[in-house]
């Protein structure tokens, strides 16, 4: 035997690309080397594994963040078939294929060789006498020559991996020994679950910790489940892991597990612990399948799945006979969901039905007004964490209602282009598209009336804050609560702004200005020279259908005018306001959306209100009346001029009181009142 390694060490090494979350990794593939060493010796009872942890004491700063030091070097001992002529010939070899059946990929030194810089391995292996073989890798010399002779001392093989690459000294202090017992446990545990794991100990300034005794398979085995995706059987192994903050399934190859991941991601119900003769835990759920023997990478880190199943259908049916490429990922997830679902039946059910209470409760409440209309099949219950809570709930419930409308839309764009063969299918989708969209119909005037009764509260809100507190200096704040300051028509559409709690009518009117000199108004642009400003001013438009005019006539002018609560008003002051910004609008000549001038009459009416609070209105109303206002009902003067101007004072309070009448049974009918 001589010195033959010439492959590119440092190629490979890039190639394997070992992480700082992987640096202990290449470890534990040196002890599933062992146990298949302990195999490859045949009769051989009494396996034993023996892992010496030694770390760098120097290393004072690491030790007082993570309680412990880097780790210097590791040390394995084993009494395994060792390296026998045929086994150091494959050492040899970069790629070698001697443990190709076993899922060896022949990388395994060059991995090491990432964290560690050097490994010396020492080996006797069964002769008459013993062999006794050494030599050194390192990842600056290669291979050295080896050293052989005879002994008289027992069948064993010691591997120290020392002189670690720096860049991983961080990474190595994170671990402790009971850390790194863990790992190797879970790394190693389909050995435990077959029950052909040797002796493994973790060893460390003298104090061992026996794998055998951290796992029984009879104490931690809960279920064994078995599904086949064409010719391929997965089989999967439910362990009690007290040791793990979330339900865990791992895809394992060649009896190691490759990658984890939270059932919650797949399975957002199955999340908090399970209960069991009134213990709780979660559980560890290992996927077994010679078809993931034969995708892990080189690395053993990582499946190769293929990216797709070759379909460009959402859920296509798959004849996983055809081409075993066709398993991709989440027909895996699928089998590892229908496992979940078959061996914790009566625990899903259960979180199902407190998920639909909670569900439904939500959707009963103001906050789940605009839900109501989804109506969730029984799968979205299962996507639901059963410890949500109710921000987390909007979340999903919104998530939810994008996807639903996303669906939709492509029904009806399937129904509006035609795409269906035959009459009984245009009736069944057009039956689809309008049950759908008049649930939709229904949810957005559900969320409309409820965003209107917000606004009364608003409002009733801000007058008692300001009665409260006598403070009334935020004359924004009102103003803008009913339509923004410096909107009109082309910044603010007509469902942003709350005209209606004035009048219902004006929810649609076409030009609508809020504090702005009359002249900049779109429609007397121009036109007028009044510099008055008004607080809001809207010109309803008529359209005509039929024969083509050359111009639009103006039907009507309504402004509004808002006083400041607390304010000290009088009739002349009211007048004069009224007067200017009336006289503004009569003498101009308004332009249509093509810049061609309409030409008003004095016939145009005007309807001007005056809004301000109960200690204003009773000031004026007493001069108000001697003009010619009469009081209605409702608390409001009114009066009608024959310059066809109608003139109307009112109270923010019975602003309020209206509003809340006209509204009163849609608030009923969604149970807001």
């Amino acid at each position: 035997m001589g010195k033959n390694l010439t492959t590119d060490i440092e190629g490979i090494i890039r190639e394997l690309n070992i992480s700082e979350e992987e640096v202990l990794y290449p470890f534990y593939e040196a002890v599933v080397n062992s146990i298949q060493a302990i195999d490859e010796r045949k009769n051989c009872s009494d396996g034993k594994i023996s892992v010496y942890i030694e770390r760098d004491k120097n290393e004072q700063s690491l030790f007082e963040q993570y309680s412990q030091y880097p780790i210097s070097s590791i040390r394995i001992v084993d009494n395994g078939i060792g390296f026998t002529s045929a086994n150091y010939e494959s050492f040899g070899k970069a790629h070698s294929t001697k443990k190709v059946h076993l899922g060896g990929k022949g990388l395994g030194r060059f991995a090491i060789l990432s964290v560690f810089n050097t490994i010396e391995i020492k080996s006797i292996t069964n002769g008459d006498p013993n062999n006794l073989i050494s030599f050194s890798l390192s990842r600056k010399d290669g291979l050295s020559d080896p050293v052989q002779t005879t002994t008289k001392n027992k069948v064993q093989t010691e591997i120290k991996m020392s002189n670690l690459n720096s860049r991983f000294k961080l990474a190595t202090a994170k671990y402790s020994q009971e850390d790194i017992a863990d790992s190797i446990l879970a790394h190693c545990l389909l050995y435990y679950l077959n029950d052909s794991a040797p002796q493994i100990e973790i060893i460390e300034d003298g104090l061992v910790i026996n794998l055998s005794n951290q796992f029984s398979p009879t104490d931690f085995i809960k279920h064994k489940y078995i599904e086949k995706l064409g010719e391929y059987e997965f089989t999967l192994y439910f362990v009690r892991n007290d040791k793990i903050k979330a339900h865990e399934y791992c895809l394992c190859g060649h009896n190691r597990k490759v990658k984890g991941k939270k059932v919650e991601t797949i399975l957002p119900i199955f999340s908090s612990k399970v209960k069991d003769n009134e213990q709780t835990y979660f559980i560890q759920i290992y996927v077994v399948s010679v078809y993931l023997d034969g995708i892990v990478n080189m690395s053993r880190n990582e499946f190769r799945f293929p990216k797709s199943s070759n379909t460009k259908e959402e859920s296509p049916k798959i004849d996983y006979h055809d081409n075993y490429k066709l398993v991709v990922e989440s027909d895996i997830e699928q089998v590892v969901i229908n496992a979940v679902l078959n061996k914790y039946t009566d625990i899903i059910d259960s979180r199902k039905a407190a998920i639909k209470q909670k569900v439904s409760v939500y959707l009963s409440s103001d906050e789940g007004l605009e839900y109501r209309h989804l109506n969730p099949d029984d799968t979205f219950y299962s996507s639901i964490p059963d410890d949500v809570d109710e921000k987390k709930l909007d979340d999903i419930l919104h998530t939810y209602q994008y996807k639903r409308s996303k669906e939709a839309r492509k029904k009806r764009d399937k129904l509006f282009s035609r795409d269906y063969s035959n009459k009984k299918d245009y009736q069944n989708l057009l039956k689809e598209v309008v049950d759908i969209t008049t649930s939709e119909g229904n949810s957005r005037l559900a969320q409309y009336v409820a965003h209107r009764k917000t606004i009364i509260s608003l409002l009733e809100k801000y007058l008692e804050w300001s009665d409260n507190n006598n403070n009334y200096e935020e004359e924004a704040t009102l103003h803008n609560l009913i339509y923004t300051m410096g909107g009109n028509q082309d910044t603010i559409v007509y469902d942003k702004h709350n005209l209606w709690l004035l009048d219902d009518r004006l929810t649609f009117h076409r030009y609508i200005y809020s504090d702005k000199q009359i002249k900049l108004h779109e429609p007397v642009e121009g036109a007028s020279s009044c510099k008055k400003e008004t607080d809001i001013a809207i010109y309803d438009k008529s359209f005509y259908y039929g024969e083509k005019n050359d111009y639009e006539e103006i039907n009507s002018v309504v402004i509004f005018e808002f006083k400041r609560p607390d304010r000290v008003v009088t009739y002349e002051e009211f007048s004069k306001q009224m007067r200017e910004q009336i006289w503004g609008i009569r003498e101009s000549k308004l332009t249509d959306d093509n810049q061609k001038h309409i030409q008003t009459s004095a016939k145009t009416p005007i309807f001007f209100y005056y809004v301000c609070d109960v200690n204003a209105y009773a000031i004026l109303k007493q001069s108000a009346e001697m003009e010619g206002f009469n009081e209605t009902p409702y608390k409001s003067l009114i009066r009608l001029s024959n310059t066809n101007v109608y003139q109307e004072i009112v109270t923010y309070q019975t602003l309020i009181v209206n509003a809340k009448r006209r509204n009163k049974i849609f608030f009923k009918k969604l149970g807001i009142e």
